[in-house]
């Protein structure tokens, strides 16, 4: 009796699991839409199942996708959705707010920054964004950054790394 038990459990997860996940068709689709800006596909997706808007694809959100391409309104969507504003990949290190300010999306990091994003997540080896923008000699980002509350702190070597 315990093992049918147990076997059905199994099952059932297995099941639920499996329906939460996106085949490639449609991760492809869904990941097209959001780096595009295809509002109605990407609600599509987010609408059948709410957890679409943290799918992982190679460790991205699409929030930071979208943050990246400038996707404003796929972004809005995203995050009264419940996408994690302040999630980090996990080998990049990188948050949606960092690739908006590396592609320099000036109006996408002020909605980030509007809408709760922490700006002073550090990049790799403790690094802020000031850094990094100060060391390529960018002072319209620096300015933008610091007007939105990004600090100069973290590691201060020569060598961070």
């Amino acid at each position: 009796m315990k093992m049918s038990k147990a076997l059905f459990v199994v099952l059932a997860l297995s099941f639920s699991l499996s329906s939460l996940a996106l085949t490639d068709d449609e991760s492809l689709e869904f990941n097209d839409a959001v780096t595009e800006g295809n509002l109605k596909i990407v609600q599509k997706y987010v609408n059948a199942d709410a957890t679409a808007a943290n799918f992982k694809t190679f460790g991205w959100s699409p929030l930071q996708m979208a943050a990246n391409k400038g996707n404003v309104e796929i972004v809005k969507y995203l995050l009264s959705k419940g996408a994690d504003i302040n999630y980090v990949h996990p080998s990049a290190q990188h948050t949606a707010f960092m690739l908006s300010a590396f592609s320099h999306q000036d109006e996408m990091l002020k909605l980030l920054a509007k809408s709760g994003a922490d700006v002073n997540v550090k990049l790799k080896g403790d690094v802020s964004l000031i850094r990094y923008f100060r060391d390529e000699g960018d002072t319209k980002m620096l300015e933008l950054l610091t007007s939105l509350g990004v600090k100069d702190d973290g590691c201060q070597e020569d060598n961070c790394f």
